[in-house]
């Protein structure tokens, strides 16, 4: 009896120290992400100095942000594929070097061709998010993936916090070159402490159905068939579609709204960067409640998730569109209705990464995570030119509501039917795992 409970101790105490770790490779990898996010996000705090120094159009500034998107969007099947096939940590690493060489190499030039050229190879290494969501899957089970995953998801706020206070210090005070080059320096030190501190982990280790069973690293790997099969599950492509239309409004917030406070709310850098501050600390809390309310309904429910998604883009919307139309002489009232928004805003992200681990196998979730993300930027990479052209001929807030408030609507429809669709698929992908498990307790056996 007392050998039992020694047992069950032990396991117990195991159990933890693994709970406890992968807490900690959750929050390397946030803090790596964060301050990624941080050096892409700073060129939107700093905008206004590149548009004057190269006497520049609000279309033409929209131009350096659509192409280097797009040309991350040419990246993101080779990162996927990459992530399932080879170690996850040392590609994360690798980006992190690609991340602080293109920074640096952005400050080199003196003319706007120069400039958007260089500006647009920092794309290369925007694709660590497929692989970071695929790790930390395997660390987390299904049903406790939304928190870790709302982590990661709320870096894109947390980054923006970052990158808008380093902004306004340094990039006001010593110019966008030197904010560059900083940028650029954490990249490559991030790469060292990700490849140092981080372990890789064998693909389906937390899932339920392969407990107890030895996995080895690099059993299950994708092959090129499994990669094109995935645009044939039903709720991959509603899931697609969805993050086609739902990032148009991320993508033009992320290009704009620091410009649009300085010119149409005639803010100063200051009272931007405050606001800011607010907001993002509120979108980080909302991030992480977004993906605890998700985990709690896919409990209840498999459509949980795609049901939080489909109400927070409607009150996305809302709470946008309400927060733009604000007097521009009550910036109390702007800043608590931004607050409201910002809180909205990011509680669907989480749940469409977890609900892509949900519908897909260990080996392959890389690949899907990149697909999702081909449809995220390919349509909204365009997002901050159409704004910026809109900017032109109605004004940037007009430009921006048209943008987001249109496309987060056909978000929340796609999201409907996405709850009815989802179902079966997760059904099906929690079979095939646990035929699998049969499969290796007969090797076993």
């Amino acid at each position: 009896m007392e050998h039992g409970s020694s047992k069950t101790l032990q396991v117990t105490l195991m159990k933890l120290s693994l709970l406890k770790y992968a807490w900690f490779v959750a929050i390397i990898l946030f803090i790596f992400r964060s301050l990624h996010m941080a050096d892409i996000y700073v060129i939107s705090v700093v905008l206004p100095q590149i548009l004057e120094e190269f006497q520049i159009t609000y279309a033409s500034g929209g131009a350096i942000f659509t192409a280097t998107f797009a040309f991350s969007v040419l990246l993101y099947p080779v990162w996927g594929y990459l992530f399932d096939k080879c170690s996850r940590k040392s590609l994360i690493s690798i980006s992190g070097i690609l991340w602080g060489i293109t920074t640096w190499l952005n400050t080199l030039p003196r003319n706007f061709l120069g400039f958007f050229i260089t500006r647009t190879l920092t794309g290369v290494d925007d694709t660590p998010p497929s692989g970071i969501n695929s790790l930390i899957s395997d660390y987390f089970p299904p049903k406790s993936r939304g928190k870790p995953l709302g982590l990661i998801n709320a870096t894109g706020a947390f980054g923006a916090l970052i990158g808008t206070i380093v902004g306004v210090i340094l990039g006001y005070s010593y110019g966008w070159r030197y904010l560059f080059l900083i940028t650029g320096g954490v990249g490559i030190l991030m790469a060292v402490i990700v490849y140092f501190s981080v372990k890789d982990i064998p693909r389906g280790s937390s899932e339920p159905e392969l407990a107890g069973l030895k996995l080895e690293e690099g059993a299950y790997r994708i092959n090129f068939r499994e990669m094109f099969a995935l645009v044939k599950k039903p709720s991959l492509l509603f899931l697609n579609l969805q993050g086609f239309f739902g990032v148009f409004p991320w993508q033009c917030l992320q290009a704009w709204i620091f410009t649009y406070m300085l010119k149409e709310r005639l803010f100063d850098e200051s009272q931007a960067m405050i606001i800011m501050l607010v907001w993002l600390i509120v979108m980080v809390i909302g991030n992480l409640v977004g993906g605890a309310i998700g985990d709690i309904l896919f409990s209840k429910t498999s459509s949980g998730r795609a049901i939080v998604g489909a109400v927070d883009v409607f009150l996305s919307a809302l709470a946008l569109y309400v927060t733009l139309i604000w007097p521009i002489e009550d910036i109390i009232g702007f800043t608590v209705l931004g607050a409201i928004a910002s809180f909205i805003l990011p509680m669907a992200g989480p749940n469409v990464s977890a609900a892509v681990t949900d519908v897909t196998e260990p080996e392959v979730r890389s690949s899907a995570d990149s697909l999702l993300r081909i449809f995220e930027f390919a349509g909204s990479s365009a997002s901050p030119l159409i704004a910026g052209y809109l900017a032109d001929l109605y004004g940037l807030g007009l430009g921006i509501l048209y943008v987001s408030v249109s496309t987060w609507i056909v978000c929340g429809i796609l999201f409907i039917v996405l709850a009815f669709v989802i179902p079966k698929d997760i059904m099906e992908t929690r079979n095939r795992i646990r035929s699998r498990a049969e499969q290796l307790k007969k090797t076993i056996g």
